[in-house]
């Protein structure tokens, strides 16, 4: 059974005159007779080990092949100087190659269960840069192609005088291209560099593609009719502006306004973790130690899926990096937010914070700027997520610019701990082919310059002042209305504070007059006390007087009516 042979993991390290090529190729059996090595040109190699490990590598620069040996020994049979090699000035004498300076294979059985190393000798000694970066070793060499001459038409119309019309000059080819840009106006693109089209058709049709991003029927026109692609971008970037106003909720917004003194322990963490782009030790970047053996492994695989275009123009190359600014934004927050331990939530969170994965935005610089894409990211971060924090998102806008500050190595990890979230979902997986992976290779083909000067420009951006003394990407341009809506929940505090004063005042105000009040009493009392007991004294000595009196005549009736029953007796 025929198998696809699969890239081996593989590292190198190099010295000033040799580059060795580590790779793992565990239970094979290894001899002279399977394993094949060649090099090509001097750069390009080629190393099977079948049935399973096929590793094809492009080097910065020439090795010494064995073509180049075989050349140096034959002219120095017949008694000839080395042929001169292209890019070596004439005066400078050419040195005999002998096999000693032939590709060499080592075979380690006991590390990693088989390893071999191979070794090969820099036909100019010198330290090469990017060794790090496998995925742009694993490119292929962009060889120039011979354009096809023109059609020329079987049938043509030709004048009476026997000249050729001006009406035949176009041939089929130009009709092919054509009706290739009708077609292609006609369709909707998207993906890093607009490769992809109808991909959430089918997933739309069963209803799941809300699921994997908020963009209503990716694959369909909005507007009526045939516009322009650019106009449909439009009209999508309204719609969304448009789906982002409808959710916001001010209420929640306000409830984090003032979270940084409210002890949240979810808000704590995200400001006060060091993440791993903060941890970075200089001296790595641009060595072979930067990336871990799983980080080179996944770098070394995903070349295999994407086919990076060349000869970009400029405006492409922005677009893409703008891109790059608010995944990276989505990435940051979700990083901080859960501690560097992504959960099952974090692929929808990436997703819903990036415009480019949620709405499939396409940025079409100069028009759109680096200022815009973090103010809508910024802006969707106050709409969506966990914690809606303006103070939040500005430090994570201050994250991606030292990301970018530092280069394309700390971009790539970030990417590749992405497209790990990204794989293990089940609704979010297929942006690793529409945008993670493709930015994975392409990235690694930039200069560093290139992503290092948007941090720079990032940097300007967030200390820069506007000509309002505001912050350019203050709350006043997220088209929120925060500040608005600031100022009235501020007065209605300050309105219920004076109210609740204004009620304690004039409760105290009633207490101190009733006790005012209760103390002159106080004082007529005391001023009459011995008035008062006095009156006191002679109602109860008249009282007694009086009950005394009554106590008496009734004893005065008693004794009368015993006497007269005492003489009716006697008669």
């Amino acid at each position: 059974k025929n198998t696809m042979p699969i890239t081996p993991r593989y590292s190198l390290t190099q010295t000033s005159t040799h580059l060795h090529i580590e790779v793992s190729i565990p239970h094979v059996r290894v001899s002279t007779s399977t394993i094949e090595l060649r090099v090509v040109e001097g750069t390009e190699v080629n190393l099977y080990a079948p049935p399973t490990y096929l590793l094809r590598l492009t080097l910065p620069d020439r090795v010494i092949d064995e073509d180049a040996v075989e050349d140096s020994l034959s002219c120095s049979a017949i008694g000839l100087s080395p042929i001169q090699e292209v890019g070596v000035p004439s005066n400078e004498e050419q040195r005999l190659l002998t096999k000693e300076d032939l590709p060499k294979l080592q075979y380690n059985p006991e590390k990693n269960h088989g390893t071999l190393v191979v070794i090969l000798k820099k036909e100019e000694e010198g330290i090469w840069q990017d060794l790090d970066l496998l995925g742009r070793l694993q490119q292929p060499t962009q060889k120039v192609q011979p354009k096809p001459a023109a059609k020329k038409l079987l049938v043509q119309e030709i004048s009476e005088n026997g000249e050729e019309s001006r009406s035949s000059e176009i041939n089929e080819a130009q009709q092919e291209v054509l009706e290739d840009c009708l077609s292609i106006q006609k369709t909707i693109s998207y993906g890093l560099f607009k490769k992809y089209s109808n991909v959430f058709r089918d997933y739309a049709r069963a209803g799941l593609a809300h699921e994997m991003l908020e963009c209503p029927n990716p694959d369909e026109a909005i507007g009526k009719g045939e516009e322009s692609i650019e106009l449909e971008e439009q009209y999508r970037r309204e719609l969304r502006r448009q789906t982002e106003n409808e959710k916001f909720d001010a209420s929640r917004y306000l409830n984090d306004l003032d979270i940084a003194n409210e002890d949240d322990m979810i808000f704590e963490s995200a400001i006060m973790m060091k993440p791993h782009w903060m941890e970075i030790n200089q001296s790595d970047v641009g060595g072979n130690s930067f990336f871990t053996s799983d980080e080179s492994h996944l770098l070394a695989e995903l070349p295999r899926q994407t086919n990076i275009p060349t000869n970009l123009s400029a405006e492409q190359k922005k677009s893409a990096l703008l891109c790059l600014l608010d995944i990276l934004f989505a990435y940051v927050y979700d990083h901080r937010t859960t501690d560097g331990d992504p959960t099952v939530e974090s692929s929808w969170t990436v997703m819903i914070l990036s415009p480019t994965l949620s709405w499939l935005e396409c940025y079409n610089p100069p028009y759109d700027t680096i200022a815009d894409v973090i103010c809508w990211s910024i802006r969707r971060s106050l709409i969506y997520p966990y914690l809606r924090s303006y103070d939040l998102a500005k430090h994570i806008a201050e994250d991606v610019c030292e990301i970018m500050k530092r280069g394309r190595r700390t971009v790539i990890r970030c990417l590749l701990q992405l497209h790990k979230i990204m794989e293990q979902s089940e609704s979010h997986y297929l942006f690793n082919k529409l945008y993670i992976d493709p930015l994975i290779g392409w990235i690694q083909q930039c200069e560093e310059d290139e992503v290092q000067q948007i941090g720079d420009a990032l940097e300007q951006l967030l200390t820069a002042k506007g000509s309002n003394s505001s912050d350019i990407l203050g709350k006043q341009h997220l088209d929120l209305d925060l500040e608005d809506i600031e100022k009235r929940f501020f007065e209605s505090d300050d309105e219920k504070d004076t109210s609740s004063s204004e009620d304690e005042d004039s409760s105290s105000t009633v207490d101190y007059e009733s006790d005012d009040e209760s103390g002159g009493d106080t004082d007529i009392t005391t001023d009459e006390e011995g008035q008062t007991e006095r009156l006191t004294k002679e109602d109860g000595n008249h009282s007694s007087a009086l009950l005394d009196n009554n106590i008496g005549q009734e004893e005065g009736s008693l004794i009368q009516v015993m006497q007269n029953l005492t003489v009716n007796k006697d008669s």
